[in-house]
């Protein structure tokens, strides 16, 4: 293959550009087809989600500059096992910010990104007819990242002050902020919200509250209500009236914007999912306060951000 490296890695990943279609169909089907390990899934599906698609392309495209560089190869379709592999080994020792290693959580989603490119590559092959096969063995590295940068989740990524950085945020980014941090969400759940997704005002189910409640869509397309302040509710309203229906936010942009409110009010940049382990924490201490059972919050509080699993809140708690 010849090209650019983006024009190379965009063409190996639209094999796997599954936006649009129901992750819980793509499962069921797999399943269907012989998947039983969470290997298997992986292999089986492609990216259901923006954020997730743009988040491993530049992954690729990131390893696929390092591989050109380091070993001379100019058609991603000759990528090997072992330049991969010294890529993540160079990003756990020299990457992530400020040149010093990666952390934990960074090192799982270049492992998963470059995952996927392997199911990429092996698409393109059987598309192409190109007879490839392309399999990546990351056990070791993996073995090696839990080694050298300790088990998953140790860091919490909420930021110490997130008041003073949402009230940071500038322009209408402000807004995305406050919905982000009011309501626990993902920042591609909210990128584009539209008139018929505001649900009105109605009491917190749990503190009797009066919120304004928006209709997200989340990861394998599962649809809740997530509650805003009564301000944010009306602030949104204004701005989707004018914007004809819709409140558009760039997501590259608004993470610049959060990166510079948390220089300017002295906090490490944490990144927009930051705002939900702070959400996902003041949340839980507000049902403990209100004398929920600790497991009956965890429950809670995975539901409302779009979880099933009652132990996957235990992570944002540290």
């Amino acid at each position: 293959m010849r090209g650019s490296i983006d024009w190379q890695v965009r063409e190996v990943f639209s094999t796997v550009n599954d936006i649009g279609v129901s992750k819980h169909e793509a499962k069921s089907q797999a399943r269907e087809a012989g998947a039983k390990t969470w290997s298997d899934m992986g292999k089986a599906l492609g990216c259901h989600s923006y954020s997730t698609y743009d988040d491993y392309r530049a992954v690729a495209k990131e390893a696929f500059g390092y591989i050109q560089q380091s070993y001379g190869v100019k058609d991603i379709m000759r990528i090997e096992s072992h330049q991969v592999e010294s890529f993540l080994k160079d990003r756990i020792e020299n990457g992530g910010r400020d040149g010093v290693g990666l952390e934990r959580s960074s090192f799982d989603k270049y492992s998963s990104a470059l995952s996927k490119l392997e199911v990429a590559l092996n698409r393109y092959s059987q598309e192409k007819e190109l007879g490839r096969e392309y399999k990546f063995d990351l056990k070791g590295i993996r073995q090696y990242a839990a080694k050298e940068l300790g088990k998953r989740n140790d860091i919490s990524r909420a930021y110490k002050n997130p008041k003073a950085l949402v009230e940071a945020v500038t322009g209408k980014y402000n807004l995305t902020a406050h919905i982000q941090y009011e309501g626990g969400t993902r920042i591609d759940e909210i990128a584009r919200l539209r008139e018929n997704q505001l649900r009105g005002l109605r009491p917190d189910p749990h503190s009797g509250q009066i919120k304004g409640w928006i209709e997200v869509s989340g990861k394998g397309g599962k649809v809740r209500e997530v509650g805003v302040t009564t301000e944010t509710y009306s602030r949104l309203e204004k701005a989707i009236a004018a914007g004809n229906g819709i409140f558009r936010t760039n997501e590259g942009n608004y993470r610049n914007n959060l990166k510079t409110a948390a220089e300017r009010t002295g906090q490490k940049y944490e990144g927009s999912h930051g705002l939900r382990w702070n959400w996902a924490q003041e949340r839980h201490g507000e049902l403990q306060n209100l004398k929920m059972s600790y497991e009956a919050s965890l429950s809670v509080v995975s539901k409302e951000m779009g979880h099933e699993r009652s132990d996957i809140t235990c992570h944002y708690l540290h």
